[in-house]
């Protein structure tokens, strides 16, 4: 699992002033239980993350500065001369992540001034390192201050070190509802009906997945590159024998969860790289899709280019009725909403870390407009449809398939990487 805490556990280190203090004020005033559901034993990152958000709607009686960077002042009190802030000003990683902080100096006029005359240090770096240009990564678990400085004036972040699960090979032990795991430990990818490592664009490497061990690299080697790899992986009734299911191959299953932990390189630009991964009802064998059940960032010149999205769609009428022919026959889908994260998992003060992202997919009853899709970042639930009418009555074939895509519309901006590891398919809730 990913680190969690027990707030009513949580110390107040010297390192952290009123960070704690500050989050019960805002449990207190029941903020937390509106804006941070579960805030009593959450991942402790998020419970930061959303008191910094919270604290701007607490009012009187909580301290709205206690969880974020100050600028230095003045003895007495007086405005200084100038000031540095960072953000984010409150944070964690896991060890071996890294993440980027951005500083921001002004004069006595609160006019910007250049950025390159920051000089940053860690105050722990055995916890956390950062660079000439406010890289900062995990090196240990433990707390650090960053601090900024532009003559003589400070600015700083606190990060919390957590360390990474001890259970890597998660599939030595699977849990009830698991049709599928791969933790890429062992070699499993001649299980996946359709596999494209594309040049060695995606390939599977010792060291590049999460905590150190072996997971899934795709590469984008130069800019414009559209494809980098897929797996394809199917399970449950197919419609023919080249999507080759990794179960016994008779469910026509009507709900499903899928997750995997992906990571952005530091310096990842240009947003999501749109696709990531879908699931879907292929219902012929020349890939009809009667639903599917998309995961996509968004696209710079469209829109939500740092968020990722939840796309519903279907090739079928209301009744149920299977119109589309092909694969991605457009002119027969029907488009059923996007929903959209709060985190902007691909800016630049996001990537570098790894995310556990977890999607839920129900088919709708026949005669009822009951679908839902979900998807859930580190945890925390962040997007949601409703109230779906996937595929009408039809029934023939469930969800079939999980794609897991590394396709760029327009092309990646430059040479970049991302990774994966820890891919499960069940019909029950996965968490991380």
């Amino acid at each position: 699992m990913l680190p969690t805490v027990d707030l009513e556990g949580l110390a107040t280190p010297a390192s952290i002033p009123r960070t704690v203090a500050a989050v019960r004020c805002i449990v207190k005033r029941s903020v937390l239980d509106t804006l941070c559901p579960a805030a009593s034993h959450i991942v402790a990152w998020r419970l930061l993350l959303c008191a910094v958000s919270a604290l701007g709607l607490v009012g009187p009686g909580c301290a709205p500065n206690d969880l974020v960077s100050q600028p230095s002042t003045t003895p007495g009190g007086a405005d200084p001369p100038g000031s540095v802030t960072v953000g984010p000003a409150v944070d964690s990683l896991l060890v071996g992540d890294s993440q980027q902080l951005i500083a921001l100096a002004k004069d006595s006029n609160g006019q910007s001034l250049p950025a390159r005359d920051i000089v940053w240090t860690s105050l722990n770096p055995a916890a956390a390192t950062v660079s000439a240009t406010g890289v900062v990564s995990g090196r240990a678990p433990g707390i650090a201050r960053i601090v900024a400085t532009r003559n003589g004036h400070e600015g700083t972040a606190v990060i919390t070190v957590w360390p990474t699960r001890a259970d890597a090979a998660e599939c030595d032990a699977p849990k009830p509802g698991w049709i599928w795991c791969d933790d890429f430990e062992k070699d499993r990818l001649g299980s996946y009906f359709a596999y494209a490592p594309v040049d060695g664009s995606f390939v599977r490497l010792a060291g590049i997945g999460y905590g150190g061990s072996t997971g899934m690299r795709a590469r984008f080697s130069r800019a414009g590159q559209v494809q980098a790899g897929f797996l394809h992986l199917a399970f449950g009734k197919t419609p023919g024998p080249s999507i080759r299911p990794v179960d016994a191959g008779t469910e026509p299953y009507r709900e499903i969860y899928w997750r995997h932990f992906t990571k952005w390189q530091i310096g990842w630009k240009g947003g999501g790289g749109n696709k990531l991964s879908r699931a879907q009802a292929i219902v012929s064998r020349n890939w009809a899709q009667a639903m599917m059940a998309h995961v996509w960032s968004g696209i710079l010149s469209e829109g939500q280019p740092y968020q990722l999205g939840i796309v519903p769609a279907s090739t079928t009428d209301e009744s149920g009725k299977v119109l589309g022919t092909e694969y991605n026959d457009f002119a027969h889908f029907r488009w059923l909403g996007t929903a959209w994260s709060r985190t902007p998992l691909f800016d630049e003060t996001h990537v570098g870390k790894w995310y556990c992202i977890e999607a839920h997919a129900r088919l709708n009853d026949a005669g009822r407009a009951n679908g839902v899709f979900e998807l859930w970042i580190n945890g925390g639930l962040e997007a949601r449809i409703e109230k779906l009418n996937w595929q009408g009555a039809y029934r023939e074939y469930g969800i079939n398939t999980v794609f897991l895509e590394n396709y760029w519309n327009d092309g990646a901006p430059q040479p970049q990487e991302r990774y994966f590891d820890n891919f499960v398919v069940s019909t029950e809730r996965i968490g991380c």
